[in-house]
């Protein structure tokens, strides 16, 4: 396949990962000029009716979705015997390699793809979107540590009724499958919410919390046992974060959170409250099971051994603890100023059991990078097992690193500066050999020694004429996002509104709260510009809109949108349609202007309808 050239579009240069149902090739877009990604099924699954209606169904459902931590979907097709997506091409590593090479992630990094992640399933579950198949291995984190979900090769809408599909890819992910799907019942935004659980929980201990010789053996495991506490394979790790992951991982789904959103909230809180109890699980008392006659004596020996050993531990554990002094209870805290932050740890376990937690870190002059400077509380005061010793770092003096900003984009380049405590020079566009809107030099050079709050001056690949930064829209009103993308000229403005949903706060009318592209990337005024508003009402003005259509495939996406003006659209409708003739579209459409306005049907993407419909008063 390398070198195909899919749909006359999308040249296939390399084949960068193969999964359990198809190919994906790195390739070159010639008509934009850009690298995607092109998953295409796999040619034993073509013939395969299972196979062809899930992959599908992928694109359906990434096709619905656009959010900046999920992998993006461009195009869906088929040419030449392949059914394809267009993907975009995300650089960087699998959460899985990342876990696997570090050996486990800080708390901190845990917490911050976590979040991404929460974002990206909330975006899709509000979507009506169940991912089923959350793990590290469809996470991709780029070196600044930028996450993006991938694969929705099995999701399922909320509304289906698809269950678990019993074949090698499921199996594959049996690690973090949630104990409904392992028996076969229909998934739900609890089910992603356990996969999430069992990430989180791998990101922070670095291992999976069932193994087994077999995935059934697996399976059994997520049905029958509790998954062992994070604290207790890792005592260092805060307490208020391992109960989000046991919180989480419940086996009962009703006992989890019940929307990333609120797992999210309380990852947040765990780095302001380590070691807070607001996600421990406040189980219902269960009303005792019936005994059978048959086990009553048993039952009763039973409990007379079990009688016994408590009250032999009790016994002595009491009177060790009467016999031992006041004095043994507490431990004096330890010294831990001039030592590294990997010395003081050690020692704070052996010398007492306390756990050694940085509060920051902070230049100095006197001190190396990774010794603390300070310590609370202070050495020599009494305290106990367990207790915690709050530390500041030295991060060295005020000397900075220039970071190698070569291929990466604009809005990633000045990331990568802020992270540096360095500040942003001069941006020059300028043609040349490198592909358009990425960093093709700099000044000063990678790995240069400045002081922190220096400028580094960057070159961009483009024409300086035609090249920008993609400007902020969110938090601006619909009005004033509109001049902005008018002064920029761009060809093609998308306007998405959103209603506000039950019980969310009031929200400002007419807020851009989405956008596409992100802010601070290069684009030019070709580039296509999404926006999603907030609405309270759609507007007094309305029309019936029919069409009828010829459909070439099932699952085709169709959208129909009112032309407000040259280059500006807003979407009335957007679905999804079978294979046939003449499919109907068809609905009642309220909008805030009245008028004759052009009306245009897409399907797939292209224009194939275009007609002028006069929308008139209804009422409020």
């Amino acid at each position: 396949m390398i070198g195909t050239v899919l749909a006359g579009k999308y040249r296939l240069d390399s084949l960068i990962g193969t999964g359990g149902m198809a190919n994906v090739y790195k390739a070159f877009c010639i008509p934009e000029q850009k690298t995607v990604a092109v998953k295409i099924l796999k040619d034993e699954y073509k013939e395969d009716a299972e196979f062809v209606r899930r992959f599908k169904l992928e694109a359906k459902a990434v096709l619905a979705l656009s959010h900046e931590n999920i992998v993006r979907s461009y195009d869906v097709g088929e040419d030449l015997g392949c059914y394809y997506i267009v993907l975009e091409y995300v650089e960087g590593i699998t959460l899985k390699d990342s876990i696997q090479k570090e050996g486990g992630l800080s708390p901190k990094d845990a917490v911050s793809i976590a979040c991404q992640m929460l974002d990206a399933l909330s975006h899709a579950h509000e979507k009506g979107i169940i991912h089923r198949d959350v793990k590290p291995q469809n996470v991709i984190v780029n070196k600044r540590g930028k996450a993006k979900l991938a694969d929705f090769g099995i999701a399922r809408d909320v509304t289906g009724s698809t269950r678990t599909f019993a074949g090698a890819n499921v199996l594959g992910s049996v690690h973090y499958l949630s104990p409904e799907q392992a028996k076969g019942e229909q998934a739900h935004i609890e089910s992603d919410i356990y996969s999430m659980g069992i990430t989180l929980y791998e990101m922070l201990t670095g291992s999976v919390p069932f193994v087994g010789e077999t995935p059934v053996s697996i399976a059994l495991k997520h049905l029958n046992e509790e998954i062992p506490a994070p604290l207790s394979v890792d005592p260092t790790l805060p307490r208020s974060l391992s109960d989000i992951v046991v919180k989480a991982s419940s086996k009962d789904p009703a006992l989890r959170y019940h929307s990333a959103k609120d797992m999210r909230h309380d990852l947040i809180r765990s780095l302001k409250e380590p070691n807070g109890t607001f996600a421990v699980i406040r189980k219902k008392a269960e009303p005792k099971p019936k005994k059978r006659r048959a086990s009553h004596v048993w039952n009763i020996g039973l409990l007379t051994m079990v009688a016994l050993g408590m009250f032999a531990v009790m016994f002595f554990l009491g009177r060790s603890l009467l016999e031992r002094e006041p004095s043994d209870m507490t431990e004096r805290v330890p010294k831990l100023v001039e030592k590294t932050l990997e010395e003081a740890e050690e020692f704070a376990k052996l010398r007492g059991g306390f756990i050694v937690q940085v509060e920051d870190w902070v230049p100095s002059d006197d001190y190396e990078s990774g010794v603390i400077i300070s310590q609370v509380p202070p050495a020599g005061e009494k305290g106990v097992k367990g207790d915690v010793i709050s530390v500041v770092v030295s991060s060295g003096n005020n000397n900075a690193l220039v970071p190698d900003l070569f291929g990466a984009s604009l809005a990633d380049g000045l990331m990568l500066i802020d992270q540096a405590d360095l500040v942003q020079g001069e941006v020059v566009y300028q043609a040349s050999e490198y592909p358009e809107g990425t960093i093709f030099r700099q000044n000063p050079p990678p790995d240069t020694l400045v002081v922190r709050g220096d400028e580094v001056d960057i070159w961009i690949s483009g024409d300086p004429g035609r090249n920008f930064e993609m400007p902020i829209l969110i938090d601006n009103q619909l009005e004033d996002a509109l001049k902005v993308l008018e002064e920029r000229q761009f060809a093609h403005v998308l306007i998405r509104e959103q209603m506000p949903k039950e019980g969310a706060p009031p929200a400002k009318e007419d807020t851009v709260i989405l956008q596409s592209p992100s802010a601070g990337i290069t684009v030019t005024n070709k580039s296509n510009v999404e926006i999603t508003v907030q609405r309270i009402f759609k507007g007094p003005f309305g029309a019936d809109v029919a069409f009828n259509v010829d459909i070439p495939n099932n699952d085709t996406p169709v959208m129909v949108t009112l032309l407000l003006k040259d280059s500006v659209e807003l979407v009335l409708y957007e679905g999804v349609l079978p294979e046939g003739e003449q499919q109907p579209v068809s609905f009642s459409a309220l909008v805030r202007q009245g008028g004759e306005f052009d009306t245009i049907l897409y399907v797939n993407g292209e224009e194939v309808r275009r007609t002028v419909i006069n929308y008139t008063y209804k009422g409020f």
